[in-house]
């Protein structure tokens, strides 16, 4: 049954957890339809980022699931709300959460467990990273919006691939961040020296392994969502599935 904008709850590891679960018509086909989760930005909500997320609309376009988790209070540059934990990935919840949520939802609607996607805006965006490093099993995708690296142990059970969206006037984000994020990746999946520079700001890393091609795309924006960085994201993952 067709779920636009669906509230639920599921309990992992004795805590409750929130996300809104978006299932179009076009997702409730005889194929197994992708899943993408959208992590929300340090002190905003699930609820907040499905109200203006284009993903609303590319979901019912192309037949794809999408989760959007809410986050538990965390501190960060002292201060306290909703967001992810990003600094450890030992009894990481959130990570658990994934995990359950991917479970959940799979166990409901007919998913395609290769092409299961990650996407977030800042504190979600980090979160993205540490999923490719610890769950490259489930993952086969990633696309930090606004994020940078994290000083974690990363080493992926397999190539994921990446797209990096970031605004070179980013005043809470520098770009070197994102910049180091976007090489730190390009080592992991073993890409060549060469890149292609396209016309909409993406810089494509070239010879990269199989099933982990590296993007990064910069704009003349501060700490925001670039215009038509969703369907660019959504284009990107279409082409990556994770291998068997």
């Amino acid at each position: 049954m067709e779920q636009r904008g669906v509230e639920r709850e599921l309990v992992v590891d004795g805590q409750r957890r929130r996300y809104i679960l978006d299932v179009p018509a076009a997702a409730l086909t005889r194929r197994p339809a992708p899943l993408l989760l959208d992590f929300h930005g340090f002190q905003h909500s699930a609820a907040g980022v499905w109200r203006v997320s284009e993903f609303k609309r590319l979901g019912a376009e192309k037949g794809f699931v999408t989760v959007y988790p809410q986050g538990l209070p965390v501190n960060l540059l002292g201060r306290q709300g909703d967001g992810w934990e990003i600094f450890t990935v030992v009894r990481n919840r959130d990570l658990r959460l994934v995990e359950e949520l991917i479970r959940d939802v799979s166990e409901e609607y007919c998913i395609d467990l290769r092409r299961v996607y990650a996407t977030g805006f800042s504190n979600g965006g980090f979160l993205t990273h540490l999923l490719a490093c610890h769950m490259a099993d489930r993952i086969a995708g990633i696309a930090p919006v606004g994020a940078g690296m994290v000083d974690v142990p990363c080493k992926p059970a397999a190539p994921v691939a990446v797209i990096i969206h970031h605004g070179v006037r980013d005043e809470r984000v520098g770009i070197e961040r994102a910049k180091a994020l976007g090489d730190r990746w390009r080592a992991l999946n073993r890409c060549g020296p060469g890149e292609e520079k396209r016309a909409d700001g993406c810089v494509v890393a070239q010879n990269c392994v199989a099933g982990g091609q590296v993007v990064f795309c910069e704009a003349d924006l501060g700490h925001h969502w670039p215009a038509g960085a969703a369907d660019r994201i959504w284009e990107f993952f279409e082409g990556h599935a994770r291998r068997p």
